[in-house]
């Protein structure tokens, strides 16, 4: 993660810093607009992934980045403050800008992570995530100091100390979409148009650069990272997106700094408006085409019912209700098939993977079984957790076992083609299994993806429910 970042960061900031300063003559200027160009929009990015149901380890990956690079940006920014005209900077100023919201982010997000612990109630420990950020941006504005730094930190700090952290990230999705969607008000407030035509030079050698930038250290990262194909190709599209910590720097900036802020804010929101449109469908174009979001999904983004179909239904239902027969029955919708509900980004281990290292795919792995494939990238097995049980208790074979030894032949194939139904009857002869393997039909060793079994089981009781309705 960090190789990837670093690239990503180091090439972006580069390209960017070095453009604008052969135009602007600033140092400065080309540094803030450096920092600035780093920053990623974790809110319409996130939206992006939860709309889509994306899951995999592209999706994996996108949002740690993000949180990288706005945490350095907002650490260079403050460095870069203190280097204004009118600061007066001094090394203790620095250190206690950076200091303070650190240690106070951290202290609210331990003390969160206790007090999660002691609630019951879902709304109980909703209101105590809603209450931190609160106080972090309170006191962070009492102590004059960044208020983004420290709830970042609270953040961090509260799911790392916390043992229910997974708890407390799905009871904030439940109350956290007004919230999107007021940021998203006050972000689109400031896409300001008319600040297009006063994007000069300036603004559209930022716009090209940092494209190239995101694009390229992203690629070049994950070559040196040692990442998948997929991440290799469809990384940096998916981090262009760029909106409220931008604006919000570009802002303070523009307090901080009259005149040349103004400027640097005038081309950072030009460019937000390029970036903030095209930035959430080019992640979720990265998303799809790497094989994360499934087809059913997909489906599901568009209405259920076409506006005719509806107001059909809704006449249909009227009748029904005053007791008067039907002229006729809806008609009958395609059948889902595996194809619509399988994961295709699936990252299967060689069979001559030393045994540590499968250890380590699987405590990273979101299956609970590996898939295992030849030097022909053909399919030889899988590995479960409780295939390892035993080597883990021989030490003496932990340094002579590879994959291959202890993969175990794949009872259960699915293929793209295979109806529902048809997973749910191997489903029943096969209930410990709780991710399927996809096959392609004409090759059986040939991997093509893997469904989880609750997805099997939802879509079904959906098809179910669909065909009693109508």
């Amino acid at each position: 993660m960090f190789v990837v970042s670093a690239f990503e960061i180091g090439l972006t900031a580069l390209l960017v810093g070095a453009g604008t300063y052969l135009l602007s003559r600033s140092v400065l200027v080309a540094g803030f607009l450096a920092v600035m160009s780093v920053t990623t929009a974790p809110a319409a990015t996130q939206m992006v992934i939860r709309e889509c149901q994306s899951e995999g380890p592209l999706t994996d990956t996108i949002l740690p980045l993000i949180g990288i690079n706005n945490l350095l940006a907002i650490v260079v920014f403050i460095l870069l403050g203190n280097l204004l005209p009118d600061a007066a900077g001094s090394v203790s100023k620095t250190v206690y800008q950076l200091a303070v919201p650190v240690g106070l982010g951290i202290g609210i997000g331990v003390l969160t992570a206790v007090m999660d612990q002691r609630l019951t109630r879902q709304v109980d420990r909703q209101i105590l995530v809603l209450a931190a950020v609160f106080i972090s941006v309170g006191l962070a504005g009492f102590l004059e100091v960044s208020a983004m730094l420290a709830t970042l930190f609270a953040g961090v700090a509260t799911v790392n100390a916390s043992p229910f952290r997974d708890r407390t990230i799905k009871d904030l999705s439940v109350v956290d979409y007004p919230l999107y969607v007021f940021f998203f008000i006050m972000a689109g407030a400031e896409l300001h148009l008319e600040s297009l035509v006063h994007m000069g030079w300036i603004g559209a050698a930022y716009v090209v650069l940092r494209s190239g930038g995101k694009y390229f250290g992203c690629t070049l990262g994950a070559f040196a990272a040692g990442a998948s194909h997929v991440q290799k190709r469809w990384l940096g599209p998916a981090m262009l997106a760029q909106a409220g910590l931008a604006i919000g720097l570009a802002g303070t900036l523009a307090r901080s700094w009259p005149g040349p802020g103004q400027s640097i804010q005038t081309v950072v929101l030009a460019a937000v408006v390029v970036f903030e449109v095209a930035g959430p469908f080019l992640t979720r174009w990265s998303l799809v085409n790497a094989g994360e979001v499934t087809v059913l999904n997909l489906m599901a983004l568009r209405s259920p019912v076409g506006f005719t179909e509806g107001l059909g239904l809704a006449v249909h239902q009227v009748k029904d209700a005053f007791g008067i027969a039907l002229s006729g029955a809806a008609g009958q919708r395609a059948g889902i098939c595996v194809s619509h509900i399988m994961r295709r980004n699936v990252e299967p281990i060689p069979n001559d993977t030393p045994f540590d290292e499968v250890l380590k795919a699987l405590g990273h792995s979101r299956y609970d079984q590996l898939p295992v494939v030849n030097r022909q990238n053909e399919l030889v097995g899988v590995i479960k957790y409780t295939d390892i049980a035993d080597t883990l208790f021989e030490p003496g074979l932990r340094h002579i076992v590879v994959a291959g030894d202890i993969a175990t032949r794949v009872p259960l194939k699915l293929t793209p083609d295979d109806s529902i139904e048809t997973a749910m009857a191997a489903l029943k002869k096969h209930s410990g299994n709780t991710w399927l393997v996809v096959v392609d039909k004409n090759d059986p060793k040939k991997l093509l993806g893997m469904v989880r079994h609750n997805e099997v089981l939802s879509t079904h009781l959906y098809q179910d429910a669909e065909s009693n309705r109508r």
